[in-house]
């Protein structure tokens, strides 16, 4: 999925207490989400952002992140990827996400585990781990085609 050569920006943004980033060429848009602006079909996880129709994943519930306060319910930003097929999903994050830029040397491959699996581990395929001054920053670099896997 990540070729080094040529992948090395994302857009990183938190969901619970995890670090989540997509590469930069997945994501259209981040949108500052106002009912102004869109409208929300919350019983079919859709929202309509213009004349779009967006399937939103909820990255706070598949993250079982109850214990974390959130505002998931009435999000600030989503950011609007594709995947390779074309399709539209949009992920509520409650922060403006970053840019960022990982060497390609920071950046693991993750086996795809089982269904008993932790949440996060079925949603990502990569792994960043950037050492900082007293701690070590993990990224999960998210694989929309395990996200979007019916269950």
């Amino acid at each position: 999925m990540y070729n080094e050569s040529q992948v090395d920006k994302f857009i990183l943004f938190k969901v619970a207490d995890y670090l989540l980033a997509l590469p930069i060429n997945d994501v259209l848009r981040v949108v500052n989400f106002s009912p102004a602006n869109s409208k929300r079909l919350p019983k079919m996880g859709l929202v309509q952002i213009g004349q779009y129709m967006i399937k939103v994943l909820n990255l706070h519930q598949q993250l079982d992140s109850d214990a974390f306060p959130s505002s998931s319910d009435n999000p600030t930003f989503m950011v609007v990827a594709r995947n390779s097929q074309g399709e539209l999903y949009g992920i509520s994050v409650d922060e403006p996400p970053d840019l960022v830029e990982l060497p390609p040397e920071t950046i693991r491959s993750l086996p795809h585990f089982s269904s008993h699996s932790k949440p996060i581990i079925e949603m990502v395929s990569h792994v960043a781990v950037l050492p900082q001054k007293e701690d070590i920053q993990t990224i999960f670099l998210l694989d929309l085609k395990r996200i979007a896997e019916p269950v």
